[in-house]
């Protein structure tokens, strides 16, 4: 098994209370990572996503003695989560899928936390601006990028596009217990495949994290195929006989 490492030291006990529930329920540490992930997701929901809360519970989480379940452990994990993401303003969350979860597979190496405060210094201004902009993190993993411009910016809003869905949710529960506003979207940004939307602010349902249907969303780039792009004709102010060159890509045809 890989070594485990932290950037943050709250996230070792943090990783003990999966191992427990792991044990409680029978489910592997990365299941119950996963399961937790939801677990949050939905609790800051405002009841909206009872269904899948309670379909996760049905996984093994409400076997034993109250208080002693593995969905009681999670609360423990959830308190954990908060307070050490209070104390550090770091990705905690982020620090333990990379340190004790996927170990950097597949390349999710997050960028630390210090730089990516580094980099929102540079090219951030540090005073507040009147007017509200946009941030958009094509390939957000935990969205830690874009906690460090809400730092200087905290009007603006932000969006996080992965197209791994436990990212997704990592940064829609950062924005959500930080008070950011924004979206989370479970999405290929270069196939433009989208899976899950989630909007991030308090709204008038409760709660912070709201799931929007992806046809209703801002996120919805499939298009009808009536509407499909069509070959672009030439201006005849532009035209010209000189012979062009046969283009064998699928590209389109710029020159």
């Amino acid at each position: 098994m890989a070594k485990e490492y932290f950037f943050h030291a709250a996230s070792e006990g943090i990783v003990d209370l999966f191992d427990q529930a792991s044990r409680q329920t029978g489910l592997s540490r990365v299941q119950v990572f996963e399961d937790f992930l939801t677990f949050t997701r939905c609790s800051l929901a405002g009841q909206t996503m009872e269904d899948e809360y309670l379909a996760t519970v049905a996984k093994g989480y409400d076997k034993g003695e109250q208080g002693k379940r593995g969905i009681d452990t999670i609360a423990k994990a959830f308190g954990k989560l908060v307070v050490a993401m209070d104390e550090t303003k770091g990705d905690v969350l982020g620090d333990i899928f990379t340190g004790a979860i996927t170990y950097g597979e597949h390349g999710q190496f997050f960028t630390p936390d210090s730089v990516c405060d580094l980099m929102g210094a540079l090219a951030i201004p540090t005073e507040q601006t009147e007017e509200p902009k946009t941030v958009c993190d094509p390939a957000c993993g935990s969205g830690r990028t874009l906690l460090s411009v809400a730092k200087h910016q905290p009007h603006w809003e932000f969006t996080g596009q992965d197209v791994d869905h436990r990212a997704t949710q990592m940064t829609a529960i950062n924005l959500g217990l930080n008070g950011i506003r924004g979206w989370a979207v479970w999405q290929n940004t270069l196939t433009l495949e989208c899976h899950r939307v989630y909007k991030i602010g308090f709204n008038l349902a409760g709660g912070v994290i709201r799931e929007v249907p992806v046809e209703q969303s801002p996120f919805n780039y499939k298009q009808p195929e009536s509407t499909a792009a069509k070959p672009m004709v030439m201006p005849s102010e532009f035209a010209t006989d000189e012979p062009r060159l046969e283009s064998k890509s699928q590209q389109l045809d710029l020159f």
